[in-house]
């Protein structure tokens, strides 16, 4: 059965409407990106969404003040345009991008139809002394509801910090760390797979030098050949990720897979497996924090994830991807100063959000030669991404698409690389030392 046989799927304003909030995310930085600013959202235990919004071209907090009022109707006629039972208490925070500092905050109530209706009280007989008891019950109702408030609102803090709540944290990277030169090859696009990856295999997996430090989305290959890469982020992931190289052992296929630190560290063994079966390997920082970042947290983010990729895999590489794509704060600029390729993508799946069949179309809509294609392999339930894979890779093959890897891809756009032109120093694949950190490391740009 193919995906458009299969039954009707949920639109995303559809998703949006059920209360789901990272539809609601998703929907709302559509209208908000162009203007610079994005959202995050989250429901709380007492069933309130929450959502923090982020400035990312305003420096004067006299502005983000200024803004609030106008911001919070917007958001507010947006919600109410969904028409949702799910949705009805909002809480609205705002801060400059990559500032902890919260510049200010609104709770609304958004009343529709859908979600007006109340539920019918039953009515008895007042009891004796019950206007003292209303009072007491006041009391406590509103100190517990002044506790709650302070609870989640922590709890939204420690998660824009970046912290997880209710979860052990694998390991924390420390800030004032330095990266080894040595684990960021340079030289052109070549990559030498191991059967059984150490710290003695040699895979390197790099770019031309006209990539290095380029911010790069799809390239024109050469004769418009029908060339494709399909990338996969977040991993390595608990069975998600071997089922995705089962697909492509059996298709004859080689990816790119942008690795998490701490999902490393979790599934080593699913990493080593990945790299010797000659799939490339890309740095996806060590825990996926999609905020802007200073220029000490960015150092700890790539340094660790590096770090940790070549101890277990014996993988060097300079590819690089920022989670969910941020090319705000210091993270994108630091790996470019260090010589990264910074890799997005052509054709997003949005798989982290959208049921099979529109995965699907999703990727088939946006797929063109020298495209790039965003997957997900972990971070989540990646079933409807595993699900959806055969078919793109049946329906692009049969369109004459041919899959390569990330650096394959920009080999074929590179002109041919030699002593002179690239700088190649095959015995010598090493950055010069240079200094990576400020004196003072927790100051924020």
């Amino acid at each position: 059965m193919t995906y458009l046989e299969q039954d009707y799927q949920p639109s995303l304003l559809q998703l949006a409407r059920q209360g789901n909030y990272q539809a609601i995310a998703y929907w709302m930085n559509t209208l908000l990106l162009p203007q610079g600013i994005t959202i995050q959202t989250k429901t709380s235990r007492s069933g309130h969404l929450d959502i923090l919004v982020n400035f990312h071209r305003i420096t004067n907090p006299k502005r983000g003040l200024g803004l609030q009022k106008r911001l919070v109707r917007m958001i507010c006629y947006r919600l109410w345009t969904l028409n949702s039972a799910a949705i009805r208490d909002v809480r609205i925070s705002a801060r400059m991008a990559g500032n902890p500092q919260v510049l200010w905050k609104q709770t609304v109530r958004i009343k529709t139809p859908a979600n007006s209706v109340d539920r019918p009280r039953a009515h008895s007989a007042a009891p004796k002394n019950s206007g003292q008891f209303q009072v007491l019950r006041s009391f406590l109702v509103s100190r517990l509801a002044f506790a709650g408030f302070v609870l989640c609102y922590w709890l939204i803090y420690l998660e824009t910090m970046g912290h997880k709540v209710g979860q052990a944290s694998l390991s924390t990277p420390t800030a004032q760390q330095t990266i080894d030169p040595s684990l960021i090859p340079q030289g052109t696009a070549e990559s030498t797979p191991s059967s059984r990856p150490s710290q003695a295999s040699g895979l390197t997996f790099t770019a031309p030098k006209s990539f290095r430090g380029q911010v790069v989305y799809d390239i024109q290959p050469a004769n418009e050949a029908k060339v494709v890469a399909l990338t996969f982020d977040d991993g390595p992931w608990e069975n998600t990720t071997e089922q995705i190289l089962d697909i492509l052992r059996q298709e004859n296929i080689k990816a790119t897979f942008f690795f998490v630190g701490q999902a490393i560290q979790a599934n080593p063994d699913v990493a080593k497996k990945v790299a010797a079966e000659g799939h490339t390997l890309g740095n996806h920082t060590w825990r996926h924090y999609m905020d802007n970042m200073d220029e000490a947290t960015a150092i700890a983010e790539i340094g660790n994830a590096a770090k940790l990729l070549y101890e277990t895999t014996g993988a060097r590489t300079a590819l690089f991807r920022p989670p969910g794509g941020n090319l705000g704060g210091r993270l994108v600029d630091f790996a470019k100063e260090l010589g990264y390729t910074v890799m997005l993508w052509s054709a997003d799946s949005s798989d982290y959000m959208v049921s099979t069949p529109l995965i699907i179309d999703n990727v088939l809509r946006n797929t063109r030669p020298g495209g790039i294609i965003l997957l997900h392999d972990g971070g989540g339930d990646r079933r409807d991404t595993v699900a959806a894979l055969p078919q793109i890779i049946a329906s692009l093959k049969q369109q004459g698409y041919r899959f390569v890897t990330v650096p394959d891809l920009l080999r074929m756009h590179a002109p041919k690389p030699d002593s002179t032109s690239d700088g190649h120093n095959p015995t010598s694949p090493q950055l010069p030392t240079i200094r990576l950190y400020r004196e003072n490391p927790g100051s924020v740009d």
